[in-house]
């Protein structure tokens, strides 16, 4: 629900407020392990440390049942496979954003 300075129009009230962190984490909530794990910060790995080129290799196969294996993944059966590997030439700019995932 929007806050009542929002709902009313109130743009005195609205510049007025502070903002909350960000991270939407309030440590009193977690344990003592989930506490760990949300301050150690995850090392990025090697390869994506310098400049690298993306290789596509063959397509999935499936070791067994490929029709069936097919219909299950309609979207990932076949596809070709990728590697990073390192290359000596920067071809992203430093400002250039990377998607990683879907």
């Amino acid at each position: 629900m929007a806050p009542p300075f929002v709902i009313s129009g109130d743009v005195a009230a609205a510049s007025s407020v502070k903002s909350a962190p960000a991270t939407g984490r309030v440590a009193s909530v977690y344990s003592e392990v989930q506490s760990s794990r949300i301050d150690h910060a995850l090392p990025l790995p090697s390869v994506l440390q310098n400049p690298f080129q993306i290789v596509e290799g063959p397509p999935s196969s499936a070791a067994g049942n490929p029709d069936e294996i097919a219909k299950l993944f309609p979207n990932v059966y076949g596809q070709p496979s990728a590697m990073l590997v390192p290359n000596k030439v920067d071809t992203l700019s430093s400002d250039q954003k990377l998607r990683i995932g879907c």
